[in-house]
């Protein structure tokens, strides 16, 4: 039998008693009368616990919950720790959010969000720049409000991931696409492609890369998002919804870091790297924050110094480009080994890394450094990697004039060599 009822006849019997017996003792009328006045005076304590509980209801404090009797004791418990749990997952979903918006600032193209209606949700600079979109004072306009070019209308209106268009505003030349995603929302991608007929084949590849790696993670937060709304759902499903959530995010989250690195380094080409970069710190900083890999897979993990001579550059840029090498290394060898090695050659710098991984197959070392390309997209993604990790190494030895060379052979292993010119090395 439910507790609460009990509770309740419980106490309507303990007034029927303490009114009979004042009846005995003193007249009948008497213990009517008090049994009307305590079942009054239960009624009107229990009209209040729901006052107060409508109260806290239409304006819910984190810190405070409505103080009921023990009738109401439970209820009132179970709705504060619900409302705390929600609160908790809103902040996630919060940050979560965020984080990729902080990444779709970062990318090198415009950023559109339109809701199923093609009402704007959000865009970022770039795009508000390109369209001539001003937030927030177009925040939940019609698209068709502020641009009324027939190609990108005609495309919103055919709701197709596969095509793309080309318009030319004041003399710019963009490309869209258009990317569906939750429910019946779009993200329009724009970039300028003016004096850029080399590079455009890679860069239409990045583009849709991007897309497709932020796509899957953003579905699947707003889809549990709009689950957990719903709350008749079981705390065991709650977790399983939330561990899902919070491995989508820590791979949105891996995959926003490397773009606002990329984005980082290219926007700081033209800086000087004139720091004095020791490598004797290199290896501190690699070995302590790389042993707990060491240790999980068991591998051996050396760092050799065979040179006095130290770097010239972005301690920064040379540590993260070292880094993403033996990440790599980590999550392509299962056993044997990888070493690190420091020296000069005819005057040139190199720092190499050799691991005795799966390796990789001729055909795919000339493109191994592009942006998203991956030799085992499966197992790079299964493994937290992005696709981004080369390039971002290229990309810093670009700016430190340098250089990177890779040798491998099939289930032998890997070495890559970052080479630093002479008048780097000091």
């Amino acid at each position: 039998m439910n507790k609460i009822f009990i509770k309740v006849i419980t106490q309507l019997i303990l007034y029927l008693v303490v009114s009979f017996f004042v009846g005995i003792f003193f007249a009948k009328v008497y213990g009517l009368l008090l049994f009307i006045f305590l079942l009054i005076l239960y009624i009107l304590k229990q009209a209040y616990s729901l006052v107060s509980l409508d109260k806290w209801l239409n304006r819910p404090s984190q810190h405070t919950v409505p103080i009921g009797d023990s009738l109401w004791e439970p209820t009132f418990s179970k709705l504060y720790k619900f409302h705390k749990k929600t609160i908790k997952v809103k902040r996630d979903l919060g940050l979560a959010l965020d984080q990729f918006l902080l990444g779709a600032q970062a990318l090198p193209d415009g950023v559109l969000s339109l809701d199923q209606s093609n009402h704007i949700l959000w865009a970022n600079k770039k795009i508000q720049h390109m369209l001539g979109i001003k937030l927030p004072d177009d925040l939940n306009k019609p698209i068709t409000y502020i641009f009324r070019d027939t190609k990108l209308l005609d495309l919103i209106e055919a709701n197709n991931n596969k095509k793309s268009i080309s318009i030319i505003i004041d003399d710019n030349k963009y490309q869209i696409n258009l990317i569906k995603f939750g429910i019946e929302n779009k993200l329009l991608i724009c970039r300028n492609i003016n004096n850029e007929e080399k590079s455009e084949a890679s860069r239409k590849r990045f583009i849709s890369d991007v897309s497709h790696e932020l796509k899957t993670p953003l579905t699947v937060i707003m889809g549990n998002s709009e689950l957990m709304l719903n709350n008749d759902i079981e705390k065991k499903q709650q977790k399983v919804l939330l561990q899902a959530t919070l491995k989508q995010t820590q791979r949105m989250n891996a995959l926003i870091t490397d773009l606002i690195s990329l984005s980082s380094i290219d926007s700081t080409k033209n800086i000087q790297r004139n720091n004095k970069v020791i490598v004797e710190d290199l290896k501190d900083q690699i070995l302590n924050n790389l042993s707990s890999l060491k240790e999980k897979k068991g591998i051996s993990f050396e760092f050799n110094i065979d040179s006095k001579k130290n770097i010239l550059g972005s301690f920064s840029e040379i540590y993260s480009a070292l880094e993403n090498l033996v990440s790599n290394a980590f999550r392509y060898t299962d056993k044997g080994s990888i070493s690190i090695s420091w020296f000069v050659l005819k005057g040139q710098g190199i720092l190499s890394v050799t691991d005795t991984g799966i390796g990789i197959s001729k055909e795919h070392l000339e493109k191994i450094t592009d942006r998203f390309y991956r030799v085992d997209a499966d197992r790079s993604r299964n493994s937290g990697g992005t696709g981004l990790g080369l390039a971002i190494v290229k990309n810093i030895m670009d700016h430190h004039n340098g250089s990177i060379d890779i040798k491998s052979d099939m289930n032998k292993g890997s070495t890559f060599w970052l080479n630093f010119p002479k008048e780097r090395v000091i």
